[in-house]
């Protein structure tokens, strides 16, 4: 194992004792009242547990903020402020466009910071990178619709960016990335069907935002050095990263929108309820999910090497878009067989 995993490891298994420590101090203590919820909206499981999630993932990240050398002022803003307005939502409902306006804060302190580089157009670079943090946002969050599906997702993801950047990445990202994978695992004993505890939207918001940071610096800058322009290659890591929030949401905005219903509240129509419909039990589905984002991490790890030394580039694109494509209509079907289940 390469040394320079050690910090991160030893890191990881202190906040998810530590979490453990906290989420089951919370939950002792802490007796919120079930979030207000708008009647227009529908949920998979109607128990009512508390949503303490994302104050679990917010304390841990403070927490690594304080105590690094270097503490990140530029992602403090942008999380603080995705995680106030999802606490907000957990317990006061807000409209889709004060929730859109949230988004749209973080997204423009995130890309004041850090850009997707596609084109030579700053303008078109900018717009982007203003889309894919809202968009990424509203996919983590449309994810959490069950037991342990987007803790599990999200963690896979996290642990994706550490195996493939960490060495050429800041040590203090790192760190924070091992400290919310370790909170993500000790969240997952809590929440795990059936659940304990919810994340709640500040926790899904939360992670939105962290993954949208994480994502622009360090799965969209796999490109060729030196030549400008579009680069297709570009998406290959983003794509194979968030396959599952990426199909699930594309899929239910579909679906929404060919019924005339608004994509923008919560239903019972998503990939994971489909696969239960189907007949998977809820666990077999996360565990059906996770298997996928892992077997796309996989070949992530196979594929950076090709992507770094430009050999065989445009083969390896078309493979993963078969792959993506393969994994798309399988899921699709599976949807599918749900409605008519």
């Amino acid at each position: 194992m390469n040394t320079s995993y050690e910090p991160l490891i030893v890191l990881g298994v202190f906040f998810l004792i530590f979490s453990l420590v906290l989420n089951n101090t919370l939950l002792k203590y802490l007796k919120f009242q079930a979030p207000k919820k708008s009647k227009l909206q529908t949920r998979w499981n109607i128990s009512k547990k508390p949503t303490l999630g994302g104050i679990s993932f917010y304390i841990v990240f403070l927490i690594v903020f304080v105590y690094t050398s270097h503490p990140m002022f530029s992602l403090l803003l942008p999380l603080s402020i995705a995680f106030g307005f999802g606490l907000i939502d957990d317990y006061f409902f807000l409209s889709p466009f004060l929730k859109l306006l949230g988004q749209s804060s973080v997204a423009l302190l995130i890309g004041n910071e850090h850009t997707i580089h596609l084109v030579e157009s700053n303008i078109v670079n900018t717009v982007f990178t203003f889309f894919w943090i809202i968009g990424l946002m509203n996919a983590i969050n449309m994810l959490d619709n069950m037991d342990g599906i987007l803790a599990s997702t999200v963690l896979i993801i996290l642990l994706i960016a550490l195996i493939i950047r960490s060495e050429e990445s800041s040590l203090e990202l790192n760190f924070y990335i091992a400290s919310i994978i370790g909170a993500l695992i000790s969240f997952l004993f809590f929440n795990w069907q059936p659940a304990k505890m919810y994340m709640g939207d500040s926790g899904s918001q939360f992670l939105g935002a962290f993954l949208a940071w994480i994502s622009i610096q360090y799965f969209w800058n796999f490109r060729e050095l030196g030549v400008e322009g579009f680069q297709g290659r570009q998406f290959l890591i983003p794509v194979l990263s968030f396959i599952i929030p990426l199909i699930d949401t594309s899929t239910v905005i579909f679906f929404r929108m060919k019924r005339g219903i608004s994509p923008f509240i919560g239903g019972k129509d998503h990939l994971t309820h489909h696969l239960v419909y189907a007949g998977f039990s809820e666990r077999q589905t996360v565990l059906f999910l996770s298997i996928i984002s892992l077997l796309s991490g996989m070949i992530i790890f196979f594929i950076e090497d090709i992507l770094a030394t430009n050999q065989w580039v445009s083969q390896c694109s078309w493979i993963i878009a078969v792959y993506v494509g393969l994994v798309w209509m399988m899921l699709q079907i599976f949807y599918e067989k749900g409605i008519k289940s």
